[in-house]
């Protein structure tokens, strides 16, 4: 993938941004996925080099022993997320459908709950998964993690991961780099049972504007 293609995609995107607004760089990427043949989904958290500019709202599950160090961050780090902390309550206010975070993250200990929330966080792509990192005796770690860029990535029913890669204001030098740092990541993670590429196409979009192909 050319970098001067990425450019002159980020160019229309910036120019058609009349009303000077900070939208989302959107990336979709478009894979050799083909789920009747049993292909994984891919799902992935991936430490993006400039992060992606969203503020996340974060849910901390944790047992009160584990709490100390989490509102530490909250307290150094406010502006960078938001972040909820607690066990029971939260969880019963899941049970009734209140969900408003983009990331639950939940020790091996509060996980004997939360997994009886799968059928309503499942649905959402919302459930601590111990492989990205979401399920963990070090929740500091990887709420840290978050505010420093990483980003979760994960593929549709149709073989197609949705994400951001940035915003309208970061310069197209740290737009590449996320890209490019993004896609050879996917390469390097080709399931053995596809034929071919993993990658099939790749388009760049700005929130609800157009979208361009650059791979």
């Amino acid at each position: 993938m050319k970098n001067k293609t990425i450019k002159k995609a980020l160019y229309k995107i910036k120019k058609k941004n009349k009303q000077n607004i900070n939208f989302s760089i959107d990336i979709d990427i478009i894979l050799n996925i083909d789920y009747k043949n049993q292909n994984l989904p891919i799902r992935e958290a991936i430490p993006l080099p400039y992060g992606n500019g969203k503020k996340y709202k974060i849910l901390a599950l944790i047992e009160k022993e584990k709490r100390k160090e989490l509102y530490n961050i909250k307290e150094t780090n406010i502006k960078e997320t938001n972040l909820k902390i607690g066990y029971k309550k939260y969880i019963e206010k899941i049970k009734t459908k209140f969900i408003k975070f983009d990331i639950i993250i939940a020790t091996p200990k509060t996980m004997q709950l939360v997994s009886q929330l799968g059928k309503i966080l499942g649905p959402k792509g919302l459930m601590p998964n111990p492989v990205l990192g979401t399920v963990t005796n070090s929740p500091q770690k990887i709420i840290n993690e978050i505010i420093n860029g990483k980003i979760f990535l994960k593929s549709d029913r149709y073989g197609i991961i949705h994400s951001s890669i940035g915003r309208i204001n970061f310069t197209n030098q740290q737009l590449i780099s996320n890209i490019q740092f993004l896609i050879n990541y996917l390469k390097r993670k080709k399931n053995n049972t596809l034929k071919g590429e993993l990658i099939k196409k790749i388009y760049l979009s700005s929130t609800m504007g157009t979208s361009y192909l650059i791979y």
